[in-house]
């Protein structure tokens, strides 16, 4: 003796279904009824999100010998993988060129230079500017880019920068005029530079 089997299928919609072409019974194959199969449409949707970050990022060193006389000038180039907009930032370690030891009266042991970032987004259309004085990039001051970047805070590029060459930090600075002398020694500073998606 031959068992018959059914399948009984209950789909949540909310979408209206005619009760004269709704069917939610299925018979065995075997059975000799029908239908013996039901089809199914259960839409499924995905987005990929927007990524970014550096296809390659700023990095090295540069050093200038005299730069007191000679004044100093060098930018260190990156590329962008930003799909939408995004925001760099720069923080400086020193705020400046800075030497060890402590300086005797009429002489200092900081040297101000310039930063400054250009962006360029992809195609070469837009790009965003902006300089800051190294002094105004220790954390906790007021450079408009100052970081660590996040979704409101750092140089905005208001679109998309895939593969782009072109972006740069550039640091720089006149020959010294300031009003104490430099001490003798090596100067330095550490730049750190993040990024960040922006709304």
């Amino acid at each position: 003796m031959r068992t018959r089997t059914h399948l009984a299928i209950a789909v949540c919609t909310t979408a209206w279904i005619n009760a004269a072409s709704a069917q939610t019974t299925a018979y065995s194959p075997d059975s000799g009824r029908t239908p013996n199969q039901i089809v199914l449409s259960i839409p499924v949707t995905a987005s990929v999100g927007g990524r970014c970050g550096f296809a390659s990022a700023p990095n090295g060193s540069f050093n200038q010998n005299d730069f007191d006389v000679n004044g100093l000038a060098h930018d260190f180039s990156f590329v962008l993988d930003c799909t939408g907009p995004s925001r760099v930032a720069v923080v400086s370690q020193n705020g400046g060129l800075r030497t060890t030891g402590t300086a005797p009266t009429g002489y200092t042991v900081l040297a101000p230079y310039n930063v400054s970032l250009h962006l360029v987004a992809t195609g070469g259309g837009t790009t965003a500017d902006a300089t800051c004085t190294a002094a105004t990039l220790p954390t906790g001051s007021s450079c408009s880019f100052l970081g660590p970047a996040n979704t409101s805070q750092g140089l905005r590029l208001p679109a998309a920068s895939t593969a782009q060459a072109g972006s740069y930090l550039r640091v720089a600075a006149p020959p010294y005029a300031g009003a104490l002398a430099l001490v003798n020694g090596t100067y330095s500073d550490v730049l750190t530079v993040t990024l960040s998606a922006s709304p």
